[in-house]
């Protein structure tokens, strides 16, 4: 059984399972592992003299590079590994060329270097840091990396604002939640991975958040984005505003998910705050050295 495994032999196992799978699927360049999360999913049978079955799931978090990547892939490689393991494994995938990396940004050539030092190789080559050219990249812009957090924050405040369930708001209400969703998530990751995501589906970045800090499921857990129809309000997309009916969502699900939504933020502002301020603490002291 694989839950009698040592833990890194647990990783290994999966690692190896997730990588065939990927394979079928993807030419592999680099794929590089930087973080897991597990969780014991458990049901309790009380038809069946109170038969429990519990199945261990482990999400993972890699780094891919491939020098040709097709439409959509991360949707479609994450829902693959997802269903070729029955649910056991799920994946956050950072889906890239290698010329992306060398053309990246400052602070994402930051975040990529760091998953190149210190994350494993799964398979493939290792990347050479060299193209990246870190030695001429300047020290972190923590005003810079300051004033984008702070932006993503406060247009996800002035979205839920708007988002509070009037009559007849209806799906825009639901696009509004998803926008300030999505903001809150986007200052959240780049506060302390100063990366911004290519891929934007709601869980996709949920996912991210919680690689960066803890999430307790009182305040917002991703079982909300496998509830109908919570799941269609966080993951909304704008287009759906010139087809859909205003009467989408009834106005009990929009407050619902409202009152998820500023549930989140107002656990996270405290923590972004805190890291930002962390950030210029450990700037001025750089400075002093």
């Amino acid at each position: 059984m694989l839950t009698n495994l040592h833990p890194s032999k647990v990783i290994e196992f999966a690692l190896t399972q997730i990588t065939e799978i990927l394979k079928k699927h993807i030419e592999i360049t680099s794929l590089y592992y930087f973080g897991m999360q597990s969780s014991a999913q458990g049901t309790h049978n009380s038809l069946n003299n109170g038969a429990s079955k519990q199945q261990q799931h482990y999400h993972f978090y890699l780094l891919l590079l491939s020098k040709h990547i097709p439409s959509n892939a991360v949707a479609n490689l994450s829902d693959i590994v997802r269903q070729d393991s029955g649910g056991k494994y799920t994946i956050s995938l950072l889906l890239y060329m290698p010329k992306q990396l060398i053309a990246a940004s400052d602070h994402n050539k930051y975040f990529f270097s760091k998953i190149l030092q210190s994350g494993g190789l799964v398979e493939g080559s290792p990347f050479e840091l060299a193209p990246l050219q870190l030695s001429q990249v300047p020290e972190l812009d923590i005003k810079g990396i300051t004033n984008y957090t702070q932006d993503r924050i406060a247009i996800a405040k002035h979205c839920l604002n708007l988002g509070t369930q009037e009559e007849n708001a209806g799906i825009l209400s639901a696009h509004v939640i998803r926008l300030s969703f999505e903001q809150l998530c986007l200052g959240t990751i780049y506060a302390f991975l100063h990366y911004r995501p290519q891929h934007h589906h709601s869980l996709y970045l949920f996912k991210l958040v919680q690689f960066c800090h803890d999430i307790p499921p009182n305040i917002f857990s991703e079982q909300l984005f496998e509830q109908s129809p919570l799941k269609n309000i966080f993951c909304f997309h704008h287009t759906e505003l010139r087809y859909r009916s205003s009467s989408l969502f009834s106005v009990t699900d929009l407050n619902m998910a409202h009152s998820y939504c500023q549930c989140l933020l107002d656990y996270l502002l405290p923590i972004v705050n805190h890291q930002l301020q962390t950030l210029k603490t450990a700037s001025h002291e750089n400075e002093k050295t």
